[in-house]
C-alpha cells in the first residue's frame, strides 16, 4: 500500500470514529430525561393515583402540553396506573442500532489499520537508515500517522463518555419510575465497554 493509499484508509477509519461520536451523541440526547414530564409525575403521582383524581390529573397534564400516559385496571376498587415516559425509549432503539452498526465497522477494521500502520513505520525506519527516502517525507509520514491515531482514541474516548452519560440518565429516568429500561442500559454499557476497548488498542506511538 502507498503512503496515498494508507492516508485515505486512515481518513476513512477517523470519519467513522467520528461518526460513532456524533451516534452517541444522539444517545445522550434521546436520553435526556423530559423535564416537562418530569413535572407531570410529581403532580400527579409516579406510581397510582386514585380514579377520581386521575382524569382531573390527565387534563391539567394536556392543558399544560406535558407528557404522560395513564392506563387503569380495575382491581376491588377502580385505580389508574399512570406511567410516565421520562426518555423516549423508541428514539433510543433507533440510536443505539444505528450506533452498534458504527461501532462494528470501528471493531471490525482498525486493528487491521492499526496493523498496517506499525508495518509502515517500521518500513520508514529502515528506508530512513539507509537513505533511501528523504528525512522530511519520513517526518511528515510520521506525524500524520500520530495525528490520525490521536484523532481516533479522541473519537472512541469520547463516545464511552457521551455511553457513561446515557448510562447515567437512564439510571436517572428509572429512578424517577420509567420501566423497561434494562435493555437500553444494558446496550449502552456494552458500546462503553467496546469503544473503551477499541482506544485500548491505539498506542500514539
Amino acid at each position: 500500500m502507498s503512503f496515498q493509499d494508507g492516508f485515505q484508509d486512515e481518513t476513512i477509519m477517523v470519519e467513522q470514529a467520528q461518526a460513532l461520536d456524533e451516534l452517541m451523541q444522539d444517545i445522550v440526547r434521546s436520553s435526556t430525561i423530559k423535564h416537562a414530564a418530569v413535572g407531570a409525575a410529581v403532580g400527579c403521582g409516579l406510581v397510582v393515583v386514585a380514579g377520581s383524581n386521575a382524569a382531573g390529573c390527565a387534563k391539567a397534564a394536556a392543558a399544560g402540553g406535558l407528557v404522560g400516559a395513564i392506563s387503569g385496571n380495575i382491581s376491588g376498587k377502580r385505580k389508574v396506573n399512570q406511567r410516565v415516559e421520562l426518555v423516549s425509549a423508541n428514539a433510543l432503539v433507533r440510536s443505539i442500532r444505528k450506533s452498534n452498526d458504527k461501532l462494528g465497522q470501528v471493531n471490525e477494521n482498525l486493528p487491521a489499520m492499526l496493523a498496517r500502520q506499525d508495518d509502515e513505520v517500521k518500513t520508514l525506519k529502515d528506508l530512513k537508515a539507509s537513505g533511501s527516502i528523504d528525512t522530511k517525507v519520513y517526518h511528515m509520514r510520521l506525524a500524520a500517522i500520530r495525528e490520525n491515531r490521536a484523532k481516533l482514541a479522541q473519537a472512541l474516548l469520547l463516545s464511552s463518555q457521551q455511553a457513561s452519560t446515557a448510562k447515567d440518565n437512564l439510571h436517572e429516568a428509572a429512578s424517577q419510575g420509567q420501566s423497561g429500561l434494562e435493555w437500553h442500559i444494558n446496550a449502552i454499557d456494552q458500546m462503553e465497554r467496546e469503544t473503551l476497548s477499541a482506544r485500548s488498542l491505539i498506542s500514539l506511538l
